[in-house]
């Protein structure tokens, strides 16, 4: 399987992916992906955030769900065609910008105080994990979150579901705050610590 210069999976597998139509996976009508969507909304451990961070973002579903909960959210995916699909779906959505970038490579302006890592961090290689690792170092402010979700069953990614929250624990300036686990999912919320 190919990789990018970003250290992420090539672009070749999303074409094939997407080739079928914009949400292969389901995330509009899915009860995996709805379920997920709302357990990992549903222990973030504040009410509201004030900028929010969401790398592939696809169509946007669970980007119009933490639009719900933050005054501004950036969200980005590297496929045109999700990004044109995304804006025309959250045009009528305050306070939320789609773009497109390449993650783990851009990280927008400014600080913010949440990250949303949604099935994604597994598609990193060992160079990419180390430009998230340093862009969120960047870009997430004291206090700010981190919610990563991930597929726990059987991948051919260059990282494992499993493997992510142990990944991110091993981050001496992330402190894990919330968490839940069953056979499909993992999701986990990080603060990250005024000394990081």
């Amino acid at each position: 399987m190919s990789r990018s210069e970003s250290g992420a999976m090539g672009r070749e597998y999303f074409d094939d992916m997407y080739s079928d139509g914009l949400d292969p996976w389901g995330f509009d009508d899915s009860w995996y992906e709805q379920r997920k969507f709302d357990i990992s909304t549903a222990i973030l451990p504040r009410p509201r955030y004030r900028r929010a961070l969401e790398p592939g973002c696809s169509g946007g579903t669970l980007t119009r769900r933490l639009a719900q909960r933050c005054e501004e959210v950036v969200a980005f995916d590297f496929i045109e065609s999700l990004v044109a699909h995304a804006q025309s779906r959250l045009a009528d959505v305050d306070g939320v910008e789609v773009r497109v970038a390449h993650f783990p490579s851009w990280w927008p302006e400014g600080t913010g105080d949440l990250v949303v890592w949604s099935e994604i961090a597994y598609y990193l290689d060992v160079h990419g994990a180390r430009r998230a690792i340093d862009g969120l170092a960047n870009w997430l402010e004291p206090g700010g979150h981190l919610l990563a979700v991930h597929y726990l069953g059987d991948t051919n990614y260059p990282r494992t579901g499993a493997s992510i929250a142990r990944w991110l624990d091993r981050q001496s300036w992330l402190e894990r705050r919330a968490g839940y686990r069953d056979v499909d999912f993992e999701a986990v919320v990080w603060e990250r610590t005024a000394d990081g």
